[in-house]
């Protein structure tokens, strides 16, 4: 994926979440000025970070995205760090407690599933396709580039989801572990938000014929739509 690519891809990652639990859950509670707007220029950072590091792919010019984490790739840099700590001081001190709660859950979950092996896996952090081009397989090719590129160094790959476990089931991930937000927030009218860890350490039924196939369908359609 290339700088040209962010804007798009951007617009896609904004639409494809609006509908998430865990979006909504944080959405709920932001009640600063200019919410679009903040919350598009830090996925234009998030973005903007993950192609300057090396670790974001795309498709079809950014109509599903996919932003992972690789062992010695998983830090954001200055100019994020820089830009997220501006927009933070939006945050109503309400949501500042529910991203507390997720980052303190979601840290207890892993620490239980993988201990000191996670830092030795790929994360998947953002998988989003726009809902127009939705079904197309688009997601599925992107998950399975970055499950071959881990089988290539011998490692497992985890990621966190609120709603999405039975998609990620059918590529052969499981779940791990799992927890709620919401569950003992008085200010939360509505179900418990759920969240899975799931991971594809496991004995493969993923044939190495199989990822290697996607892996170089996907390289030579990027190939293609970049020259």
């Amino acid at each position: 994926m290339g700088y040209g690519e962010i804007p798009r891809s951007a617009d896609s990652m904004h639409r494809a979440f609006l509908s998430n639990p865990i979006t909504a859950y944080n959405r709920a509670v932001d009640t600063a000025p200019f919410l679009d707007v903040r919350w598009r220029i830090r996925q234009n950072m998030t973005l903007l970070d993950a192609v300057i590091q090396g670790r974001v792919l795309c498709v079809n010019q950014g109509d599903a995205l996919l932003i992972y984490g690789a062992p010695g790739n998983n830090h954001t840099s200055r100019i994020y760090n820089f830009f997220f700590d501006i927009l933070q001081r939006f945050n109503t001190d309400e949501l500042n407690a529910r991203k507390s709660e997720f980052r303190v859950k979601i840290q207890r979950m892993v620490q239980a599933a993988f201990g000191a092996k996670a830092k030795d896996m790929y994360y998947i952090h953002i998988l989003g396709t726009a809902p127009e081009v939705q079904g197309r397989g688009y997601a599925s090719a992107l998950v399975n580039t970055v499950t071959a590129m881990a089988d290539a160094e011998g490692r497992d790959t985890w990621l966190i989801t609120a709603d999405a476990t039975p998609f990620y089931e059918k590529l052969g991930f499981v779940v791990v572990q799992e927890d709620s937000l919401g569950a003992e927030n008085p200010t939360w009218g509505s179900k418990p938000v759920p969240i899975c860890i799931v991971s594809s350490s496991r004995p493969r039924e993923r044939t190495h014929a199989l990822t290697t196939c996607l892996y170089r369908c996907y390289a030579a359609h990027e190939s293609v739509a970049t020259s």
